[in-house]
């Protein structure tokens, strides 16, 4: 467990000021500034600077803050293997994710882990790419997935894998009973698309300007599941891996074709944990099943 110093320490980290820090530990703002200064004696160092703005990390700070998220989440880990040792309790298995995987693969996965291992809890925030590096380092959560053009920086990367874009209709669609596609066969059609900041965005972006292609977008969106109603519904396309869409799929109601661009082949997967941190046994376990159902999917 963390002393007191390095608890309001961290506290101070994650809030960015002496003030809130004491209101979320219902604490004195004095009392953590002499915590803060204690660590810095004890280290002969800086580990803020102090702005108007707020408390920002000097470089020996971060090391320390870094040093502190591990341990605490070490600390977390031993109390979860005990409880798991005592058959006592939930364990919580904290996620973050890429719409992508948040809908409807790591539901199903999930589902499935919870047959052997009922008493497991889930939390999964679905997020866009950055936020969930920016969690996944700061120890938020236990294991991220997102799809990036370039491996994320600042964690483990315990799973990589090239991921297909596919163009995504309706079963009835005139297209539908294509085997392959390119994007300027699908120009006389109406697209639905998610908004700019998602990596397939970018690169359906990329791939126009390169061969001047415009798209009649019909939709933009932040949400799959609006996107792949429309496009059931409304004879519109759009794009995205065959996991996205794989309960549609499986159901009828979406096809998945293959596209010949090859710039729309360029997102990884990337399954992300914090340095040097040894995952719980049941968040490792569901990581390993995570990565099985990944490889069969696409073997």
């Amino acid at each position: 467990m963390l002393n007191t110093a390095l608890i309001y320490f961290l506290e101070v980290v994650n809030a960015g000021s002496l003030t809130v820090a004491a209101q979320k530990l219902h604490v004195a703002p004095s009392a953590i500034s002499r915590m803060v200064q204690k660590l810095e004696d004890e280290y002969q160092t800086r580990l803020f600077d102090r702005h108007a703005r707020g408390m920002v990390l000097t470089e020996s700070g971060e090391l320390l803050a870094a040093y502190a998220r591990r341990a605490h989440l070490e600390s977390e880990r031993a109390h979860s293997e005990i409880r798991d040792l005592r058959h006592v309790g939930q364990r919580l298995i904290k996620l973050s994710a890429n719409q992508a995987f948040g809908r409807e693969l790591l539901p199903r996965v999930m589902g499935e882990f919870r047959k052997t291992e009922p008493t497991v809890q889930f939390e999964l925030a679905i997020l866009q790419s950055a936020e969930i590096n920016a969690r996944v380092r700061k120890g938020q959560d236990d294991i991220g997935l997102s799809y990036n053009l370039s491996p994320p920086e600042g964690v483990h990367v315990q799973y990589a894998r090239r991921i297909p874009a596919y163009a995504v209709m309706a079963a009835n669609h005139p297209l539908a009973d294509r085997k392959l596609l390119s994007l300027n066969e699908i120009v006389p059609w109406p697209v639905a698309l998610m908004g700019p900041g998602s990596t397939i965005r970018f690169i359906i972006d990329l791939c126009c300007m390169h061969e001047k292609i415009s798209l009649d977008i019909a939709l933009t969106s932040n949400n799959q599941g609006a996107i792949q109603n429309f496009c059931r519904d409304w004879g519109a396309i759009s794009f995205a891996s065959h996991l996205t869409v794989l309960a549609s799929t499986e159901r009828g109601e979406l096809v998945a074709i293959p596209l010949s661009n090859g710039e729309l082949h360029q997102r990884n997967l990337h399954i992300q944990t914090l340095q040097r941190r040894e995952l719980p046994s049941s968040a490792a376990r569901f990581m390993q099943l995570l990565i099985r159902h990944i490889d069969n999917f696409y073997a």
